[in-house]
C-alpha cells in the first residue's frame, strides 16, 4: 500500500514540476507571442460583443438618418436642406425644431409646441430632484446602518427590497397606492386631504419622483456601504484623538474618502434617471396630459406607436449625446479632484 501511495505521490510531484516548467517557458517567450495568445483568448468575447451590441448600435445610427418601415424592412434617406445643402438629417431637425428659445422658452411648458423639448424638460426636472436626494439619502442611510445597531441586517434588506422589484411592478404598485380611491387617499380622506395624485398633471411628475427615490436610495445605500468598509479605522482614531466630533469625522474623514464611490454613484444615477422608462410607463403611461412623458417614453411611443423608427433612433442618439456629455464632464471633475501621493 505504501509503495502504491509513493508511486502516486511521485507522479503528482512530477506533473506539478512539468507544469511549472511549461509556464516558465511560456513566460520566457517573446512579448509578441504572448500578446497573440491574449488576443486569441479575448477574441470570442470581442466577436460576441461586436455582433450583439456594437452591430445593433451602428445599424440604429444608420436608421436615424432614414425613414424606415418595420414591416417592409427597408428605408429611404430622410433628406432635408441645411443652409442650402441637401443632407439626410430630417429626423434630427424634425425632433429638435422648433427650438424652445424661439418663443422665449415659454413653449417648453406646452407639449403641443414641441413634444421632444417637453419630454426633455420633464426628464431634466426628474433628474434634478431625484439624483441629489438619491445620493444624499443613500449616503445617510448607509452611514446609519454602518454603525452598531440592532437588526441592521433587517433594515438593509428592507431598504434594498425596492431595488429587487422590476420597474413595471413598482409602477403598478404605486399607481394602485396613489389612485383616486387608492390606499393613500383612504388614509388621507378622513383628514380632508384626499387628492388624485396619479391622475393630476400637477402632481403626477412629483409622484414619479417619489417612486424613483423609493427605488434608488436602497441601491446607492449598498454602494456606499461597500465604500465605508474600505475606510481605515486608523483615520477615525486619529480624528478622535484630535478632538473631532461625529459630524467633523463624517465631513473630514468619511466624505472625502468616498470620492471614488461618489463618482460611481453620481454617474449611475444620472444615466438611470435620464433613461427612466419602466416606472413612467407603468405608472401613468406618460400622462396625464403628458406630465410623465420622459425622453425614453417618447422614444418608445415614436417607434412602437407611431412606427417612426428612424425618428425614434435619432431621439435615442440625441439622448446618448446628453448622457455622454454629463458623464464626460463628471469624469473630468473627478480627474481634477484626484490627488497623487
Amino acid at each position: 500500500m505504501s509503495t502504491f501511495d509513493g508511486g502516486i505521490g511521485s507522479r503528482v510531484v512530477g506533473a506539478v514540476g512539468s507544469a511549472r516548467s511549461r509556464l516558465a517557458a511560456l513566460a520566457d517567450r517573446p512579448t509578441t507571442e504572448n500578446n497573440l495568445v491574449g488576443y486569441l483568448l479575448v477574441l470570442p468575447n470581442v466577436v460576441v460583443f461586436s455582433l450583439f451590441l456594437l452591430g445593433p448600435i451602428a445599424y440604429a445610427f444608420v436608421l436615424s438618418f432614414q425613414e424606415w418601415n418595420l414591416f417592409l424592412g427597408t428605408g429611404e434617406p430622410a433628406w432635408t436642406e441645411v443652409f442650402g445643402v441637401r443632407l439626410p438629417v430630417a429626423n434630427y431637425l424634425d425632433t429638435l425644431m422648433p427650438l424652445p428659445w424661439e418663443n422665449d422658452w415659454g413653449s417648453i411648458r406646452s407639449p403641443s409646441y414641441n413634444l421632444w423639448w417637453f419630454a426633455v424638460r420633464n426628464t431634466v426636472a426628474y433628474t434634478a430632484v431625484v439624483v441629489p436626494v438619491q445620493i444624499v439619502g443613500g449616503f445617510l442611510v448607509a452611514l446609519a446602518l454602518d454603525t452598531r445597531i440592532r437588526g441592521k441586517k433587517v433594515f438593509r434588506a428592507a431598504y434594498f427590497m425596492p431595488v429587487m422589484l422590476s420597474a413595471a411592478a413598482s409602477g403598478v404598485i404605486w399607481r394602485w397606492v396613489m389612485a383616486k380611491n387608492g390606499v393613500l387617499n383612504e388614509l388621507l380622506r378622513p383628514l380632508g386631504l384626499a387628492y388624485p395624485w396619479a391622475s393630476s398633471p400637477d402632481t403626477a411628475l412629483a409622484a414619479l419622483m417619489l417612486i424613483g427615490l423609493w427605488g434608488g436610495i436602497g441601491f446607492n445605500m449598498i454602494l456606499y456601504l461597500a465604500g465605508l468598509q474600505n475606510i481605515p479605522e486608523e483615520l477615525y482614531e486619529a480624528a478622535r484623538i484630535d478632538g473631532a466630533d461625529g459630524w467633523q469625522r463624517v465631513r473630514h474623514v468619511t466624505w472625502p474618502n468616498l470620492r471614488n464611490t461618489h463618482f460611481f454613484v453620481t454617474v449611475l444615477a444620472i444615466i438611470g434617471t435620464f433613461q427612466v422608462f419602466g416606472i413612467a410607463l407603468a405608472f401613468a403611461e406618460g400622462g396625464p396630459a403628458r406630465a410623465t412623458t420622459t425622453i425614453v417614453v417618447l422614444i418608445y411611443e415614436t417607434a412602437f406607436v407611431e412606427s417612426s423608427f428612424g425618428r425614434a433612433a435619432s431621439m435615442a442618439f440625441l439622448l446618448f449625446a446628453v448622457v455622454f456629455v454629463f458623464s464626460y464632464y463628471r469624469y473630468r471633475i473627478q480627474q481634477q479632484q484626484e490627488v497623487e501621493y
